[in-house]
């Protein structure tokens, strides 16, 4: 591998971060590969976010990649942390595609469909400061400074135009987030936070986790 993954953010970890005991040296780096990689497959594969470790092996020549929890297992060691890391992802892509195929091969033999027919899609989500007297789309908060309050740097929701509301007890935020409900559709489900089995279960899953959501429009396949 010639550069990093995508979303790979390096946290420096010190003496004391693992107890003495452990494979794993004293100063290295923290980084995560998510629960939903590798994009290709389906989401009810996914699992946990997973922390790993890379840092240099004890003669100095090489570094090395392990999981902090589970087995702590050794996934790649490269004569640079740059591509122990890619090494590394690469090695986790394909066990949980495997993975992935191996769980569609054991929901056909129980006569289920590979892949759970229905999946819920967030499409957008905004955070609206609410203010007596406004309803804004948040876009950055200023932190309070000394006695300063917070100041919630905002777009007009009709229209765009940019401007603040300061913190006050009659300001609160509010997330509010829409999606779609697709049914054997054959979209790109790679957005795709959860998957059903039946149209109940899909709908109870909407109705608590987003505000609105409407039916994918597509016909099934």
């Amino acid at each position: 591998m010639n550069e990093y993954p995508p979303d790979v953010h390096l946290v420096v970890y010190r003496p004391g971060r693992f107890p003495a005991h452990e494979p794993f040296a004293e100063h290295g780096y923290l980084f995560t590969v998510p629960g939903s990689y590798p994009d290709d497959t389906p989401p009810h594969t996914n699992v946990t976010d997973w922390e790993m470790a890379v840092y240099q092996t004890g003669d100095g020549d090489d570094w090395e990649v392990r999981d902090t929890h589970g087995n702590r297992r050794v996934w790649a060691t490269a004569s640079s942390r740059r591509e122990a890391i890619g090494l590394a992802f690469l090695e986790i892509a394909r066990q949980r595609r495997i993975q992935a195929a191996e769980i569609g091969r054991k929901r056909e033999a129980a006569g289920l469909a590979p892949v759970p027919p229905y999946a819920l899609e967030i499409t957008s989500s905004v955070t609206l400061v609410i203010a007596p007297t406004a309803i804004a789309i948040l876009a950055r908060i200023e932190p309070a400074r000394d006695d300063t309050p917070a100041r919630y740097h905002v777009l007009d929701v009709d229209g765009g135009a940019p401007y603040v509301i300061r913190q006050d007890d009659g300001v609160s935020l509010r997330t509010v987030t829409v999606g779609v409900l697709h049914h054997d559709c054959g979209h790109d489900l790679t957005g795709v936070t959860s998957t059903h089995e039946t149209e109940a279960d899909a709908q109870v899953a909407a109705q608590c986790g987003l505000h609105a959501y409407w039916p994918c429009t597509q016909l099934p396949t």
